[in-house]
């Protein structure tokens, strides 16, 4: 897969993402990266999609700095964030919506902010699903 085919998943993914928010009734940031670290240069790919709102003002929350922090901290971890027994490097807010997986060889993290962890979660894990199967389109 080449970086072009990457971020045009990785835009229909947001979109997917987007409308499994919608239909979730949450609002937030979507975010969706790919790693290749294939090659001896590592690209990093990063969309990121608002759905409604960039931010929570009532709440204080930035979420669009959230939804980055989450997809960096999976990338460092090659885990799902907020892992209470993994501990926390600098730039990392330790929060739950981030989501891990491999493809390829490359390493993807989807994220998602607004809503409860869980929620967050289950969108990022989405995300995941539908990269996945674009990908096997694309093969």
């Amino acid at each position: 897969m080449n970086n072009n085919t990457a971020r045009e998943i990785l835009v229909k993914v947001l979109d997917d993402m987007e409308r499994k928010a919608l239909q979730m009734k949450i609002q937030g940031v979507g975010v969706a990266c790919f790693l290749d670290t294939t090659q001896s240069e590592v690209d990093w790919i990063g969309q990121m999609k608002v759905v409604e709102t960039p931010y929570n003002l009532k709440e204080g929350w930035n979420l669009v700095a959230i939804a980055w922090s989450k997809a960096g901290e999976v990338i460092a971890s090659c885990a799902n964030s907020g892992n209470p027994d993994r501990k926390k490097i600098m730039g990392e807010l330790g929060f739950t919506g981030g989501a891990y997986a491999e493809c390829d060889g490359y390493k993807l993290a989807f994220a998602f902010s607004g809503a409860t962890s869980e929620e967050d979660l289950e969108v990022a894990e989405y995300g995941i699903a539908k990269f996945m199967e674009y990908a096997k389109e694309v093969r």
